[in-house]
């Protein structure tokens, strides 16, 4: 059966896919009785723009909806600790287990525990939260990304 590692090498593949796409080079995979059930990647401005294209959610997007039920046993594994929206929308579908890869020290919600709305702070109370798990890897790509927005909005 994969391992956790197994699943972090996934997403960084994922990640890197994205970034050869033009987009953020992040990823994201769910998975569910050690199977990979859907997967995504930053989708920002390719194929079109779309600011809500973030890996998380376009890996939440993939899930087949017949396995809803199961979210508290499902893993989220991303390249990069999730931003406010993304770890909304996690917890929200209450997804049981969340794996990030990297800090993300200008963007990442984590900041935010103990400062959510009520609800938001039961459903996080309600997860597993493990990361960083691969810094060495997505770390790099968390520069990558930096500099990447950097560029963007110099111009």
């Amino acid at each position: 059966m994969p391992t956790d590692h197994d699943h972090m090498l996934h997403t960084v593949r994922m990640a890197k896919a994205a970034g050869e796409a033009g987009n953020l080079p992040i990823g994201a995979v769910i998975v569910l009785d050690g199977k990979v059930i859907a997967e995504g990647q930053n989708r920002l401005w390719f194929p079109r723009t779309d600011p809500g294209r973030h890996a998380e959610i376009d890996a939440l997007a993939g899930v087949d909806h017949t396995l809803w039920p199961r979210a508290k046993e499902m893993t989220l594994y991303t390249t990069l600790e999730p931003c406010l929206m993304c770890l909304s929308t996690i917890l929200l579908h209450c997804i049981g287990h969340i794996v990030y890869g990297a800090k993300d020290s200008r963007g990442g919600a984590l900041c935010t525990v103990g400062h959510m709305p009520p609800a938001f702070e039961r459903f996080y109370k309600e997860i597993k939260m493990t990361g960083p798990a691969m810094p060495e890897e997505c770390n790099e790509l968390f520069r990558q990304t930096v500099m990447i927005i950097e560029s963007r909005i110099a111009k």
